[in-house]
């Protein structure tokens, strides 16, 4: 009897050890083997789509499901990537995957590798032995990154040398067609990495359909498209045809070894080169001229652009010239594009929505609870239970039935003030969509939004994202599983022929989740905008071409802020305000410390406003290498390409910034002040570092070393300067800091030994092709880290 109940003991145990056991542990011997390789011959970059390339083998029976990427690209996206695949037994397969990016700390120790047998929903977790953690060499995001199209590398063997002439910049060369099994991606995310795409007298007519448009997407999404010169090249251009910049005759003339020295800034030439005869197309702006003769120009396409030169990029003795990789870093102005490259605030734009936007973004008028209705309610509730009741039930002679009326009446209009109260939850979930845009020239858009939503019920909701559109889960308090985390288990994404689909698993009733991603839509529209700055006077009209109205229309040039109104669709506006300013220029850097994001608005009527001022502040950043003014405005459309698969309650706001070229009629004397130039500057130094603490003071941190200070005056200012009379230069930091200037004439540093020196006569010695002034600055014996100012500069004149 007792070995009977022992053995009923054990067998007891067993079965609820059965249950207790994860699955996985029950599982048989792992019979698929992954294998993971990062980037482009293993180089990839923080904060930008990386692609992946997996190998899968399978060592067991037929495999069919899910594998799952459990891989964030920053610290608050929760998203785990999807990928249905089919494996036969034995047999191998090999997936290109494009992960949003890389998240710099390893938060998470869980595999990067899951596999469902079936389905992610439904299926057997299956083991598999391989890759458990992503490992590459993720260099910084300011890096470079320039692919080559050509058939032999050798002839862009200059590009190799970028990295010596353009020493403060990370620079990396990728010959793709040297790189052994690779093939031209025909997903736009493949080039995503690249900030140059060089064709070097390949056709790119003979590319597929596909890749073709993948590389012209990722053109208008920002890209930097080179091309060089060559026979036929209109014919080989293919998808590009109708965007080149230049027109190419089969004439051909010189240039000397010394014009290119001074074109590329002091680069060394011993021998001419050929280029062809060229004239410019519709839209296009030259970039490297020698007086008649177009050695390169450019296009916009999108956000991006086109770079035609009239020269071969390959062809002897360029390609062997010392000179050629100072010409080609000019070209395509590689310190403009590591800037661009470096996050925002120190942040990935994903992290700094999540901080920033994500909070406001999630006051939904709904919480607010009325107070004078609550007081109404007690009053009417009060009079109800107290005198009306009494005199009805006395005047029936019912009093003894006050016992369950009082409780019941209570009960009704507590369930009616429930009613009322959460009216908005109960029948649909309610979204609230922030949208930041920059306008590009030929009526495309290029963004990002944040979409949160406050639910009406638990489980899961899905999310269907268009091609254009991204769709990533942000991480909140509930959402964080610590060190062993399963992104899949918070959130997940399944790509489909229509774009893709975001999966927020498990949300709780009456919980509010976002998610965000970049946008962009094509033929959209824009404003046509032609305003006049006079006499400190803004003149002009702007029309509206979106097919929406757009509200608080806005001129910002330099820290000035000019209210236009509101322009309905298909409207236009007249302008007549005054602007006490010498010129138009681009806004002033600024961050909004009017709100903080530890308390919450007052009112409902203050969310929206606060919306889109943040929303100002996000856009801002997104046109500063334009050097141009801005016209802003906004309007309550949603044009994201993301929609929630239930009807849900929309509360969207797209928020628009536009750059524009605006006229300035110069009258007599001018004076141009500090403030009214763009400052740009470049370590020299190994190591040095630099960042700008306050535009508007001019105050910078700068650790000990040598520095080359840009500082530019506004576009086309000089087309409107009769004379220039007087410069002064003044040193702000006399004790740490020397100063020198740049001689256009003697191509030399010139010291500047007063702390404000002041120079008269030929000025326009001392500024650049680009109308620029080039200060060195050493700087030194800096023991407190306090900060400093880089030099003031002011410039009287006579206009025209």
């Amino acid at each position: 009897m007792k070995k009977t109940n022992l053995t009923a003991l054990i067998l007891l145990f067993m079965l609820v050890i059965s249950f207790i056991l994860p699955v996985e542990q029950a599982s048989a011997a792992a019979t698929l083997e992954v294998e993971a390789k990062v980037g482009i011959a293993g180089k990839a970059k923080y904060q930008s789509v990386v692609p992946i390339q997996v190998t899968v083998k399978n060592n067991g029976e037929d495999f069919s499901g899910d594998m799952v990427i459990n891989v964030s690209g920053s610290y608050q996206t929760t998203s785990a990537q999807v990928l249905p695949i089919d494996i036969a037994s034995g047999e191998e397969k090999t997936f290109d995957i494009y992960l949003d990016g890389l998240d710099d700390f390893n938060y998470s120790n869980a595999d990067t590798f899951a596999f469902f047998e079936g389905s992610i929903e439904k299926g057997k977790k299956v083991a598999y032995k391989g890759t458990k953690q992503l490992q590459g060499n993720l260099l910084d995001p300011s890096s470079v990154f320039i692919y080559t199209l050509t058939e032999k590398s050798d002839r862009l063997s200059a590009f190799l040398r970028l990295s010596q002439s353009a020493q403060q910049h990370n620079v990396e060369v990728f010959n793709l067609n040297q790189i052994k099994d690779y093939t031209l991606p025909e997903d736009t995310q493949g080039f995503a990495m690249a900030n140059v795409i060089v064709i070097d007298e390949m056709a790119i007519a003979d590319l597929s359909k596909k890749q073709q448009e993948s590389l012209l997407k990722w053109v208008q999404n920002g890209g930097t498209l080179l091309v060089g010169a060559a026979d036929q090249v209109n014919a080989t251009a293919g998808i590009f045809k109708d965007y080149l910049p230049l027109a190419l005759s089969k004439q051909m003339t010189t240039i000397s070894a010394d014009r290119l020295s001074k074109l590329s800034g002091g680069g060394t030439f011993t021998q001419p080169i050929a280029i062809y005869g060229a004239t410019e197309n519709k839209g296009s702006i030259a970039v490297l001229t020698d007086n008649q003769k177009i050695l390169a120009s450019k296009k916009k396409v999108g956000s991006g652009e086109i770079i035609q030169t009239a020269f071969s990029l390959g062809d002897q003795p360029l390609a062997s010239m010392d000179g050629y990789p100072v010409l080609i870093e000019k070209l395509l102005n590689i310190q403009q594009m590591s800037q661009q490259g470096m996050l925002v605030n120190g942040q990935p734009p994903m992290d700094q929505m999540s901080y920033d936007l994500r909070n406001i973004n999630e006051l939904f008028p709904s919480f607010e609870v009325s107070v004078s209705y609550m007081v109404i309610v007690i009053i009417l509730y009060i009079l109800i239970i107290g005198p009306i009741l009494y005199f009805i039930l006395k005047k029936v002679d019912k009093r003894e039935h006050a016992w369950w009326i009082i409780p019941a009446i209570a009960i009704v209009l507590s369930i009616a003030l429930f009613i009322v109260g959460a009216k908005d939850r109960i029948g649909q979930p309610q979204i609230q969509q922030s949208a930041f845009y920059k306008v590009n020239e030929d009526s495309s858009l290029n963004g990002y939004y944040v979409e949160s939503i406050l639910t009406n019920r638990g489980g899961d909701f899905v999310v269907h994202a268009d091609k254009n559109t991204s769709a990533y889960a942000l991480r909140n308090s509930n959402n964080f599983t610590g060190m062993s985390e399963n992104l899949h288990e918070i959130s997940y994404i399944k790509e489909n022929a229509n774009g893709s689909t975001l999966t927020l698993r498990d949300l709780s009733y009456w919980s509010v989740q976002s998610f965000a991603g970049k946008s962009a839509a094509q033929n959209i529209g824009k404003m046509d905008i032609d305003i006049t700055l006079k006499n400190e006077k803004l003149t002009g009209t702007i029309k509206n071409n979106f097919p929406f109205a757009l509200k608080d229309v806005t001129l910002i040039s330099g820290i000035k802020e000019i209210n236009l109104g509101d322009i309905e669709a298909n409207g236009k506006l007249t302008v007549d305000k005054e602007l006490k300013a010498t010129v138009l220029q681009k806004p002033s850097n600024f961050t909004n410390y009017n709100y903080n994001f530890n308390s919450s608005p007052a009112k409902k009527e203050e969310v929206n406003p606060l919306r889109i001022e943040q929303m100002k502040s996000m856009a801002i950043p997104f046109v500063e290498n334009d050097k141009s003014p801005v016209i802003t405005a906004w309007a309550d459309q949603a044009i994201a390409g993301v929609e929630l698969e239930t009807s849900a309650n929309m509360s969207p706001i797209s928020y628009f910034v536009q750059p524009f070229e605006g006229k300035v009629e110069l009258l007599g004397p001018f004076t141009m002040k500090r403030n009214n130039f763009t400052y740009s500057v470049n370590g020299l130094s190994p190591n040095s570092y630099y960042e700008q603490i306050d535009e508007q003071l001019n105050n910078w941190q700068l650790s000990d070393g040598l520095y080359e200070v840009s500082i530019a005056m506004p576009d086309n200012f000089m087309k409107s300067v009769q004379t220039l009379n007087e410069l002064t230069v003044s040193n702000k930091d006399v004790s740490r800091m020397q100063l020198s200037i740049w001689n256009n004439e003697t191509k030399n540093y010139e010291p500047l030994a007063d702390e404000k020196q002041v120079f008269s006569g030929n000025i326009k010695k001392y500024f650049n092709d680009n109308d620029e002034l080039l200060i060195e600055v050493k700087f030194g014996q800096d023991q407190t880290g306090e900060q400093t100012k880089l030099p003031d500069v002011e410039l009287k004149g006579v206009a025209k």
